[in-house]
This record gives structure tokens, sequence and C-alpha cells, in this order.
């Protein structure tokens, strides 16, 4: 993450007293996805949507 300390600081500001350690996992699971996301659009490892369907068709035919 491009600054994990930041992220976790910002989750920490949201927890309330309800919040369980669960919450927090999913959340760092969410930003470690949109990370990775922006890491494949940087790379160029995207699908456009005609792409996606054929593959799609490929895999269920």
């Amino acid at each position: 993450m491009d600054n994990l300390k930041e992220h976790l600081n910002r989750i920490a500001e949201q927890l309330t007293d309800e919040s369980t350690l669960e919450d927090v996992y999913d959340q760092l699971a969410l930003l470690a996805d949109i990370e990775k996301s922006e890491q494949d659009e940087k790379a160029g490892r995207l699908f456009s949507t005609k792409e996606a369907k054929s593959e799609l068709d490929k895999w269920l035919k």
C-alpha cells in the first residue's frame, strides 16, 4: 500500500465500540484490492467490456 500507516490511521478513526477485528480486516482487504487494481491498470492488465464478454463466452462454452 502506498502508505500503510495512513490507511491504518484512517481505519482506526472510523472504528466504533461495536467494530470487530473482522471489520478492520475487511477494510484492509478492500484497500489492497483497490491498490492491486490500480497497479493492474497502470501495467495495462485490463480487459475492455467486449474482451471480458468474449472471454466469458469461451469459459461458459
